[in-house]
């Protein structure tokens, strides 16, 4: 086993595709026990795709990619500039209601920088704000994406730990405000020590304007969410009733968008599905071989040698969730070590929605820290800064998340009040 993890290593230092040091590290495995079948590597290759739930990852990709081309991230990013644009940094405020409002839709941190981060930082830029500012709080803000509901990563967890998804979507809801509300206590700091901009009051009649404007954008997340909550579709079904109306707004009631943009989006979605989707496979191989090696008993076996209190064995999944995510995409460390964790969170006696949301928040900050860092990348593409200097700009904004970390790891009942309320659970 020490031998695949050490091909797995090198792979990934090289700068080798994730699913591809997956695949060959486990191939590596399977060189080295020719006992086991290759009809059972092809069953698991096969397989791993073989998932009604996963489905719903490249329609919630699609309908994101619909969203960013029909114009309805900037109206949403209007809105919310018509209610809070007036306060001293506030488009700081606006990037976050903005992307808290986006991500019940896309269900994604990269969708959320990629698509609105321009439009925010374009204007907060116009707007006379500093650079570090500016590229720091759209970084933060974006965390939120796979938070609040709908979230592409609790798919994947729910998938993995055969855990309702829409438990783990009303789970994100409550730790999602939390999280906004700290990072708007970070841009009041920021913005009164920096003496921020302030933008001018939008009269009562441009804020209803800019309201019903946006009403059929802001309608959508309340749709998808009321059908899977009310147990009418599943969140595959959702995915695909979020594409169907994204569409149908952008182009009946928005204008200006025809066929031709969505099957640009349409394209743009196979081409990031893709990648994907060969995590998942390679992921799925990956992982059988790590459970053939009894490695999640082996986990708890190690945890618990350390401590078997329940606060200190959050603690340590926190920093081990952590390290990975700086390494590795949200998709395959979920894949990876959700099954190692579940049974040590049953032996510990934590909830597994609980522990759903620990993992994909830990993972969305893994996202900005270094040395990998897919948003840190994404924004140092779309900005043209150097890597160094979006790191530089997203440091005070740890804050602010590990913060809401801690909140959410030692809170329970903040994570539950909304399944329970739902009778999740």
């Amino acid at each position: 086993m020490s031998v695949v993890i050490a091909v797995f290593l090198v792979l990934l230092l090289i700068g080798a595709p994730v699913y591809l040091s997956l695949l060959l590290a486990s191939l590596a495995y399977f060189a080295a026990h020719p006992e086991i079948s290759s009809m059972m590597i092809m069953q698991k290759l096969y397989g791993s795709l073989d998932s009604f739930v996963l489905v719903a990852i490249p329609l919630f990709m699609f309908a994101g990619n619909i969203m960013n081309t029909g114009g309805i991230t900037r109206r949403i990013f209007g809105v919310a500039k018509a209610i809070v644009g007036h306060k001293r940094g506030g488009l700081a405020y606006v990037n976050i209601i903005a992307s808290f409002i986006f991500a019940g839709m896309s269900g994604s941190a990269l969708a959320d920088v990629g698509g609105l981060g321009k439009i925010e930082m374009e204007a907060m830029r116009n707007d006379g704000y500093d650079d570090q500012f500016t590229v720091g709080v759209t970084a933060a803000s974006a965390t939120l994406g796979p938070i609040v509901p709908p979230s592409i990563p609790m798919v994947i967890y729910g998938a993995v730990a055969s855990v309702s998804v829409g438990a783990l979507f009303a789970g994100g809801i409550v730790p999602g405000l939390t999280m906004a509300a700290l990072l708007c206590l970070m841009v009041h700091h920021i913005a009164k020590k920096t003496n921020a901009p302030v933008s001018d009051r939008v009269s009562f009649r441009e804020l209803l304007l800019a309201v019903k404007e946006s009403i059929l954008a802001l309608l959508m997340p309340l749709i998808i969410l009321g059908c899977i909550w009310n147990g009418n579709i599943t969140p595959t079904e959702a995915a695909g009733v979020a594409i169907m109306y994204a569409a149908l707004v952008i182009i009946l009631f928005y204008k200006g968008v025809g066929i031709k943009d969505v099957i640009d989006a349409t394209r743009d979605a196979v081409t990031s599905m893709a990648p994907t989707m060969l995590v998942v496979i390679a992921s799925v191989v990956f992982g059988w071989v790590l459970q053939f090696e009894r490695m999640d008993q082996k986990l708890m076996d190690m945890v618990l040698s350390v401590s078997d209190n329940k606060a200190t064995v959050l603690l340590m999944i926190n920093v081990m969730l952590l390290i990975f995510g700086m390494f590795m995409d949200a998709t395959p460390v979920i894949m990876l070590l959700v099954p190692m964790l579940i049974p040590l969170a049953n032996a510990m006696g934590i909830n597994q929605i609980h522990l759903g949301v620990i993992v994909v928040l830990n993972l969305m900050i893994g996202l900005l820290t270094p040395p990998i860092g897919g948003t840190l990348n994404i924004l140092s593409g779309v900005t043209k800064k150097k890597f160094e200097d979006i790191v530089i700009a997203v440091l005070p904004w740890y804050l602010p998340l590990l913060l809401s970390m801690l909140v959410v790891t030692y809170w329970e009942g903040l994570v539950l009040f909304v399944p329970k309320l739902l009778g999740f659970c």
